[in-house]
């Protein structure tokens, strides 16, 4: 058959497909009832465990077992294997060789080593591109991906889940009962590298057959995506192709963008939820998790909260970048924020995260690649255990000799002999667990002063899906917008759960929702009964500005907050300045610079203005307001500060308007509380003092940190 004929006989059954696969419920999991609970997998009384990445296809056999032996010798408790191995486990279609993998599992297990497997559909083999180039990624410009690199196949081809369900179930049927494997990993960093979509005829059939089901009717449609506007109109569902700026003059329809991210993250979600229901098929004892990537925004780990057991992310805190919180070590340190929202976020989807992939050293990918700091490696380690991570995983052991990662650290050298910074660290950190483990005490509750100022940090990804798309500025950062309020809150050391919607607001005395701009009347219902009954809610600029749809409300600048808030938006409800020019804006008798997004608040009669602005022509207007409401209050913040000190000094007085106590702790320095453990890590870059009390035991550590420094303690 040829490559045409191919290509629609694939499409048919694709289509044939869709009303079972393209439009799944974000809500539906691959569990079964056979099957045992999370918390089994992972026991209160390990805490935390740690392991590497091994690739036994890319060494002699003869060295397997001495490597294994060198990652117990290095404390580790499991290795990863598999996540690339495709062509070696299927070198022919239908011929398995499976043996080697059997012969490394076995290995593994005699040296003291749990195993964790993967799914290989990240890396399809050279055979499967050959002979079926209809499953390839078609890039923006119409370009078909090809063999040579990995994630160049289309999840949403009907024929190439049909060849991943294959090698799953061959796996699966031969290691789903070996004792030795302990967990799975589905695919890997799940996201096709830097925002590259595809845009073939498999995945455009997909994205109509969730526009049908979710509209019902063209019409419904074109109303929704404002379709007047540029006489973009439609007259049938088939006519709707994935918003594409290389094929488009001008700038694409934003509520088709949005949509199209929407479907994006669910066809995603229904990727992992199909590859987990097939590895569960044939395993009843091994946990499943996918490796996300840190603050990714094109895959959604909340819609597969019940598909895993486990959910995982990868990180790398040094690769180039710098961070002006910590300046100047922020480049070998990496951002605390960035690392805490996610294990914040990920450890309330279903109460078991953990960092499958964390770098051990320097890395080869980045825009400068520098040598991380001495023990920031350690402390990125300690710092996920204070976040109640179960598991930290480091990629890799051995450093490769060939391939595209040559420069890119591991445990050990090329030699696979010689230990490196990093691996000593990832030695250390396990040795300190297994020695607290001792030390844990069961049913250890959480101190009275930190729960007293729970916070609970909403986060919905339409949201920043909606302000990524129409930012407005070229100077705004949903990230970095998130990350003023997420840090500010750390450095009042205040235990943190990112959350969801569907969650409960009332178990949380504080609630922040940053930026929510899309929103709908049933959820500030929510907020104004939350609020009522003694909660305290903190929001920020742009929120409420749009339906969900992405669209204005037809009425009042931010019409449904507006009785909430007790405010009204100015005349010219909001104003941003062109770079470097910045505003000035006095809160408390000081005052804070501005430049990218401030609003103009026009405060009725009990309600109280916090903050005014001190130039530009809206001199004198009011960025800040706070009222009571109930049992509770709320605060909007309307401007976002140039180094976030405003919103962190708004947030510490909604805590004493509350009678909370709070602490001073400085910014990048953390302080985390789990099983009764203190755990205090240094991002920053100068020694910083423990707040650990006079009598309390240090198990780690000193009372004086250095940069990249880490102490635990028990009161």
């Amino acid at each position: 058959m040829n490559y045409p004929c191919r290509l629609l006989s694939s499409l048919l059954a694709g289509l044939m497909l869709l009303n079972l696969t393209a439009c799944t419920d974000p809500a539906a999991t691959a569990k079964d009832s056979n099957r045992p609970p999370s918390s089994t997998f992972f026991p209160d009384k390990d805490m935390m465990t740690i392991g590497v990445y091994y690739y036994p296809e890319a060494w002699p056999e003869s060295q397997w077992a001495r490597d294994f032996a060198n990652m117990r010798k290095l404390n580790m408790e499991f290795v990863h294997m598999g996540e690339f191995a495709w062509g070696l486990y299927e070198p022919e279609e239908g011929k398995y060789n499976l043996d080697w993998l059997d012969r490394a599992v076995a290995l593994a297990a005699k040296a003291g080593l749990k195993v964790v497997l993967c799914t290989p559909s990240a890396t399809p083999p050279v055979w499967l591109a050959e002979n079926h180039p209809e499953i390839l990624m078609v890039d923006a410009k119409g370009r078909r991906m090809v063999h040579g690199s990995r994630e160049q196949a289309n999840w949403s081809a009907p024929l190439y889940r049909q060849y991943v369900e294959k090698i799953n179930t061959q796996l699966a049927q031969r290691f789903g009962k070996n004792p030795a494997v302990v967990g799975w990993q589905i695919d890997n960093e799940l996201s096709h590298y830097g925002r590259v979509f595809s845009y073939d005829e498999f995945s455009r059939a997909r994205f109509q057959a969730w526009l049908k089901q979710k509209y019902g009717t063209i019409a419904n449609l074109n109303r929704d995506w404002g379709n007047s506007f540029w006489s973009q109109l439609y007259q049938n569902f088939e006519q709707v192709r994935i918003p594409n700026q290389e094929e488009l003059v001008a700038t694409p329809n934003p509520h088709a963008l949005l949509d199209f991210e929407r479907w994006f993250a669910d066809e995603a979600a229904g990727y992992i939820r199909f590859q987990a229901a097939t590895l569960r098929q044939h395993s009843r004892n091994q946990w499943v998790t996918t490796n996300y990537m840190a603050n990714n925004r094109d895959v959604d780990p909340a819609r597969n909260r019940q598909d895993l057991d486990l959910i995982t992310w990868t990180t790398y805190p040094v690769h180039g970048e710098n961070f002006g919180q910590n300046w100047p070590l922020g480049f070998r340190l990496g951002n605390a924020a960035s690392l805490g929202f996610m294990h914040d976020f990920t450890r309330t989807l279903n109460g078991h995260e953990g960092v499958m992939e964390l770098q051990p050293g320097q890395v080869n990918w980045g825009e400068t690649n520098p040598q991380p700091l001495p023990g920031a490696v350690h402390m990125w380690i300690m710092h996920a255990f204070g976040s109640g991570a179960k598991l930290v995983c480091s990629y890799r052991f051995r450093q490769p000799r060939a391939g595209s990662e040559m420069y890119h650290y591991g445990f050990v050298g090329p030699d696979g002999v010689t230990p490196l910074p990093g691996g000593l660290e990832y030695a250390q950190a396990m040795r300190e667990i297994t020695e607290l483990r001792k030390l844990r005490k069961p049913n250890a509750t959480m101190p009275a002063r930190l729960a007293a100022r729970r916070t609970a940090f909403l986060y919905n990804v339409d949201n920043r899906f909606d302000l990524d798309n129409h930012p407005s500025t070229n100077r705004w950062s949903t990230l970095v917008h998130m990350f003023w309020y997420y840090g500010a809150l750390k450095s009042l050391n205040c235990p943190v759960d990112v959350i969801s919607e569907s969650q409960d607001f009332s178990q949380y005395p504080f609630l922040v929702a940053p930026a929510y701009q899309l929103l709908d009347k049933a959820l500030v219902a929510r907020w104004t009964t939350y609020v009522q009954n003694g909660g305290h809610l903190v929001l920020s600029t742009r929120t409420g500005q749009k339906d969900r749809r992405g669209m204005l409300w037809e009425g009042p600048w931010g019409m449904p907050v507006l009785d909430l808030i007790g405010a009204r938006f100015g005349d010219r409800p909001f104003d941003m300045l062109p770079s470097p020019v910045k505003g000035k804006v006095a809160f408390a008798g000081k005052s804070y610079e501005w430049g990218t997004w401030a609003e103009v608040l026009v405060p009725n009669a009990g309600t109280t203005a916090l903050a005014k602005y001190a130039d530009q022509f809206y001199a004198g207007s009011t960025g800040v307001i706070t009222r009571k409401l109930g049992k509770g209050t709320v605060t909007y913040v309307g401007v976002e500060s140039s180094n976030g000190d405003l919103e962190r000094d708004v947030l510490r007085s909604v805590y004493a308007a509350a009678n909370v106590a709070v602490e001073a702790l400085p910014d990048q320095f953390i302080v985390n509380w789990r099983d009764g453990f203190w755990v205090a890590t240094n991002f920053t870059a100068s020694k910083q003092k423990v707040p650990a009390p006079e009598g309390a035991k240090l198990l780690v550590g000193t009372r004086e940190l250095e940069p990249g420094g880490v102490a635990v303690w028990q009161e």
